[in-house]
């Protein structure tokens, strides 16, 4: 019997058809009207928008007529993509049979494996250029100057993991969390559907933090107090609400410039089956503000502005990514009303984010006070 969950078959069409995975949505045993006016049930149906993909389990007595059968459903219902999912080795007839119609043969062993697993972001070129996504477990970076895309890489990272059943913590400390979910509604990513939905959650840092940094900067605190209250009340959240995708935005007021204090933090935030995003602006060095905080994450994708032909696109480039493969070659974006759109996906000019929507997003905006005595404090 093959075991899927919604996060498999996501992956899968994925891989097997570069589906806008932020948008993937799974139906069990749906059935779909056809042009005949005849009703057909599939065992799956995984759609994207208006693009959907007829899915079949095989089993251990599958034949060529089933294969026959499959796609005169799928073409009657107007669905040109197909996959068999399949556990077993197939007979040469019924491999013969599948590549006829163009029906992609898919193994979901080869997505589960341990070694496999990656935390995606559901941008296509970006997972391709990172081996198929971020290892859970670490803590990575994405750094650039304001308004170049980081608050909007991240929250399509949580988005997508969203959709595939990974919920996701955003924990804000320089902007409005109000403003923040108002202007990310602006976006076609999903991330008001999933919060709103409860699967990401928006949480913001509390003035106890920012009275503890400065205790610690006057010599008044232990800095590994500090951290191990921070951190443990981090997981506390996490474990809790079973997190397993957070977005720190940015980490800059929760960072004292000291290379002990800095190593220790971002070491202890490392969660076993947890991904963490951190972001980080420039100033005392291309890659973050404090000059330090890329020796101590385990990746780092960097966002820039790059003039082509008098216009300023976004680029993303993989600077470091400790463990495993990646492509530095850098790749080039625009900001839609969609998210980030790399500019290969583009058919026809498209609208950058509204300005104002865009910096409010992106941007900086006065800090939030609280009087919770906890260090990190929900919206809802």
């Amino acid at each position: 019997m093959i075991k899927l969950d919604n996060g498999i078959l996501a992956q899968i069409a994925l891989q097997k058809f570069q589906f806008d995975a932020h948008k993937v949505k799974v139906f069990s045993g749906m059935a779909v009207q056809g042009a005949s006016g005849l009703s057909h049930k599939f065992d799956y149906i995984i759609a994207s928008g208006e693009d959907k993909i007829a899915v079949k389990l095989a089993d251990s007595d599958i034949t060529t007529n089933d294969i026959m059968v499959f796609n005169s459903q799928a073409t009657d219902a107007g669905i040109a993509r197909k996959i068999l999912i399949s556990e077993i080795e197939l007979g040469e007839y019924v491999k013969k049979m599948c590549n006829i119609y163009g029906i992609i043969i898919s193994d979901p062993r080869e997505i589960t494996t341990p070694d496999a697993f990656r935390a995606r972001f559901g941008i296509p070129i970006l997972d391709a250029k990172l081996s198929g996504g971020l290892r859970p477990g670490y803590v990575y970076m994405i750094s650039g100057k304001p308004g170049v895309g980081k608050t909007t890489l991240s929250s399509t990272f949580l988005s997508y993991g969203a959709s595939i059943g990974e919920k996701g913590l955003m924990i804000l400390t320089d902007t409005f969390p109000d403003q923040f979910i108002d202007n990310i509604r602006t976006m076609n990513i999903g991330f008001a559907e999933a919060y709103k939905d409860r699967k990401i959650e928006v949480m913001e840092i509390s003035d106890q933090i920012r009275s503890m940094k400065s205790d610690i900067s006057q010599g008044k605190a232990d800095s590994r107090k500090f951290i191990t209250k921070l951190v443990t009340e981090l997981k506390k959240i996490i474990i809790s609400k079973d997190i397993k995708r957070v977005v720190i935005d940015p980490i800059t007021l929760l960072i004292i410039p000291d290379d002990d204090f800095v190593n220790l933090l971002l070491n202890s935030m490392a969660i076993k089956g947890v991904t963490i995003l951190i972001t980080s602006g420039l100033r005392n060095s291309n890659l973050s503000i404090f000059g330090i905080e890329e020796y101590y994450t385990t990746g780092i994708i960097k966002l820039e502005y790059r003039p082509q032909n008098d216009i300023s696109t976004r680029t993303g480039s993989i600077i470091k990514m400790r463990g495993t493969a990646f492509d530095p070659n850098p790749f080039d974006f625009k900001i839609t009303a969609d998210g980030i759109v790399p500019l290969s996906n583009l058919k026809m000019p498209e609208p950058e984010a509204t300005k104002s929507n865009q910096e409010a997003i992106e941007g900086n905006s006065p800090e939030n006070p609280s009087s919770d005595d906890s260090l990190f404090r929900s919206i809802r």
